[in-house]
């Protein structure tokens, strides 16, 4: 299997963006897309088969076939063109839907979707907050989130969608490598087994998705840029500082 961001077309059905990146499998020429749309507690999975330029075409398919998503298939397509906007700190931020209102300021307390990906490598999970309708929540400018989340963050709207890469060669923006720097001693409670919590959010919730984040921060094998992280953040709500 190879990751191919290239490919990536993707529609949502509800208002968030949350598109995975693309896997090909070189057999069939396959390119799979999830697209994950909480509606209650269910999601939906839309597979396409598309490759290279075709997943543009998909992606108006999709659209056709679903007139309540058709406004983010063009935002689906520029995310596809990779236009990202650089700014000063190296980081990566491309605007999917612009929300409404102010932005946050320092100790609003911001409450938000996410959904992130090892995009130098494999393009595995990390996680998908809306999935599980259970949004990540933190204090600005308190430290509580790695620099890239909150700078990401710090210039969005309430009802705002962003997509974000951290690249690798700049460890700076994301978690930290050091592992004594990125756990602290507590553990939290999981079905699946000891998930070690982080110094700094977000923070994945399964230990697959912790799993995939570790080891392309610690493999000492893989280049900076395979450490590369893709997010997808929604601001959902923006509470004022008392």
């Amino acid at each position: 299997l190879k990751y191919t961001p290239r490919c990536t077309a993707v529609v949502t059905k509800h208002g968030l963006h949350t598109c995975a990146p693309s896997v090909v499998n070189k057999s069939r020429r396959v390119t799979k897309v999830k697209a994950a749309a909480h509606s209650g507690s269910a999601t939906e999975d839309v597979q396409l088969a598309c490759t290279g330029r075709r997943s543009v075409l998909a992606a108006q398919i999709v659209a056709a076939a679903l007139p309540c998503v058709q406004p983010l298939a063009a935002q689906a397509i520029d995310i596809a063109n990779d236009k990202y906007e650089t700014l000063p700190s190296g980081l990566k931020i491309l605007d999917v839907k612009i929300g409404d209102g102010a932005s946050p300021e320092p100790g609003d307390t911001v409450v938000v979707h996410w959904a992130g990906y090892t995009k130098g490598y494999q393009g595995k999970r990390i996680d998908n907050s809306s999935v599980r309708d259970e949004p990540y929540t933190f204090i600005l400018g308190k430290h509580e989130a790695i620099p890239a989340f909150e700078q990401a963050v710090s210039t969005m709207k309430p009802g705002g969608i962003r997509r974000v890469e951290i690249p690798g060669e700049i460890p700076e923006l994301s978690y930290p490598r050091d592992r004594s720097q990125r756990f602290t001693n507590e553990l939290i409670p999981s079905s699946e087994g000891k998930i070690y919590k982080y110094r700094y959010g977000p923070q994945p919730s399964e230990l697959g998705g912790q799993r995939s984040l570790d080891f392309v921060l610690d493999n000492p094998t893989l280049y900076d840029l395979n450490r590369t992280l893709l997010m997808d953040i929604k601001l959902l709500r923006v509470r004022r500082r008392q």
